[in-house]
């Protein structure tokens, strides 16, 4: 070891992951949804439904706070949460607004403060030995060509924004004011209405139910061009989109800075124990603790051979034959910002392999021993053929929660169309509700059949090595590179021996071993009919 470090102490010290994940992000759903409910002042000819630029722009920080929170970003969350806050009581007339949104950005600036306390007192844990970088760090070019083409895109939105805009204003300056009569309204949300010259036009306005047949109603008219004078076109969502652009490129370019900075002076380092998690992804282990967790785009050489063929691991992972001897678990040294969300950079052999941000351990990141999780079924089960094994009720429960949550989604989306993020919480939602509908597994007399959430894998018997089982989830390793699938809790407790009778009977009938197959689920596409949903109606 390299320095001491105090694993306890630097783990205690992280603000949860709760307040972040839970706190934050359900206080701006509460105060999104106060917001939205309060009752607004109706769109008059004396006062107009105007468009604001500048609150247009707002929106940036108000669907960044939830996204970055969600994806540990914690204190560029909390930043946009508080930036938000202050723009809403400044912009926004509202006072149930204000107070939602002030009260959330209060309560983001408190968890600032404390996240600022907690990476102070993790820096402090993590020893004192210090060391500098050698050489340059690895380059990102892809990342910089990334971050210019969103400056690009954002300056054009811009442009297309000023050009719009412009064209809008010379309308209106040729523009009539006359009044036309509302003759049908359509879907409870499409008004039309009829000019004194019979040319007939359509209106979405904020509040359709306020309007009934007959209605006059005050409109501008230059030719075909017809607009109503209380709600003016409003095309400041181009200054959203683009501002997003752009700040998604600031965030690129801030990462890649803080990055560099770790070859700016020296540098906390602790030398750790690196077990692979999966493809490029690596646990940190000091001891026998977990500490933390990293992603890296090259693939470190870390896993060590186990086994000679997939054979030997077949009949390793079905209980059969022992494990064989593990070699000592590989070492880096991790050198940088040793707090949860911080850049570091990994050194093999006084190299630099790569650099990653250090994220928090989850309970599935648990490493077994000899990479073999759970014990072995080796018990049959006899059972008819094509079997199903299907969800409990829990997750049903959960599956109609879902497909609720994706409705009002959609629902609330056509209301306020600039809130994208309600749609690709909506997508997200139809995602999981539909696999809680499906069958976990399906036996059939050829195959069993995995259902995942986006994929479908169809596994010949002869591709099966086995099934391990870990409380009430199974785990399946299959096809030439032992793959392993984990299932959801399984109500079915005799699953797994079902699964080997299955996969017994099978092999003694000497069915021919197919490939292993993969295709889409069918929940992908009712994701992306979801999608069509949220972009076409």
């Amino acid at each position: 070891m390299i320095g001491p470090v105090d694993v306890q102490r630097w783990q205690a010290a992280a603000v949860p992951w709760w307040v972040t994940k839970v706190g934050l992000v359900g206080g701006w759903i509460a105060a999104f949804y106060f917001a939205v409910s309060a009752n607004e002042a109706p769109c008059t000819a004396a006062q107009p439904c105007l468009p604001d630029p500048l609150f247009s722009l707002a929106v940036v920080p108000l669907l960044a706070t939830p996204l970055l929170l969600l994806f540990n970003r914690v204190l560029t969350g909390c930043a946009m949460g508080v930036l938000f806050g202050v723009l809403d009581i400044a912009l926004d007339g509202s006072a149930v607004a204000n107070l939602a949104f002030g009260l959330h950005a209060g309560a983001c600036a408190l968890v600032a403060l404390w996240t600022v306390r907690a990476r102070a007192e993790q820096h402090e844990a993590a020893g004192a030995t210090i060391v500098s970088l050698p050489d340059l760090p690895p380059q990102r070019g892809v990342l910089r060509v990334v971050a210019v083409l969103l400056v690009v895109f954002g300056f054009l939105t811009f442009v297309q924004y000023g050009l719009i805009n412009d064209a809008i204003e010379q309308h209106i300056a040729n523009a009539s004011r006359v009044e036309a009569q509302v003759v049908e309204i359509k879907d409870s949300y499409e008004v039309w209405v009829e000019l004194p010259d019979r040319q007939r036009t359509a209106f979405q306005p904020l509040a359709p139910e306020s309007y009934r047949v007959g209605d006059e109603v005050p409109v501008l008219a230059d030719g075909t061009w017809v607009r109503m004078e209380n709600e003016p076109e409003d095309v400041t969502w181009w200054l959203t989109i683009g501002g997003a652009a752009v700040f998604f490129a600031i965030m690129l370019a801030a990462r890649e800075r803080r990055r560099r900075a770790l070859w700016s002076g020296p540098v906390k380092a602790i030398r750790l124990q690196a077990r692979p998690l999966g493809p490029r992804r690596i646990l940190l282990r000091h001891g026998k603790e977990d500490v933390a967790t990293v992603a890296t785009l090259a693939d470190l050489g870390l896993e060590e051979p186990l086994y000679h063929d997939t054979e030997q691991f077949g009949r390793v992972w079905r209980g059969e034959e022992d494990p064989p001897p593990r070699l000592d678990p590989a070492e880096v040294l991790v050198a940088g910002e040793w707090h949860h969300g911080g850049q570091v950079a990994l050194l093999v052999e006084g190299e630099v392999m790569a650099t990653s941000t250090l994220n928090r351990v989850r309970p599935r990141h648990t490493v077994h021993s000899a990479h073999l999780p759970g014990v072995p079924v080796t018990a049959g089960t006899p059972v008819d053929l094509p079997h199903a094994i299907w969800p409990g009720d829990r997750r049903r429960i959960e599956g109609v929660a879902l497909l609720l949550g994706a409705a009002g989604a959609l629902i609330a989306l056509k209301s306020y169309p600039e809130l994208i993020v309600l749609g690709l919480i909506g997508v997200q939602c139809v995602l999981s509700a539909v696999t809680r509908f499906q069958p976990m597994l399906r036996l059939d007399h050829n195959s069993v059949v995995l259902y995942t959430g986006i994929f479908t894998y169809r596994v010949p018997w002869a591709q099966l090595h086995g099934v391990r089982r870990s409380g009430p989830q199974l785990m399946l390793a299959f096809g030439p590179h032992g793959d392993v699938l984990t299932t959801p809790h399984l109500p079915d407790k005799e699953a797994g021996e079902k699964v080997m009778w299955a996969r017994a009977r099978s092999l003694i009938a000497e069915h021919p071993g197919d490939r292993v197959t993969r295709k889409l689920n069918i929940s992908v596409l009712v994701g992306a009919v979801y999608a069509a949903l949220v972009l076409f109606i």
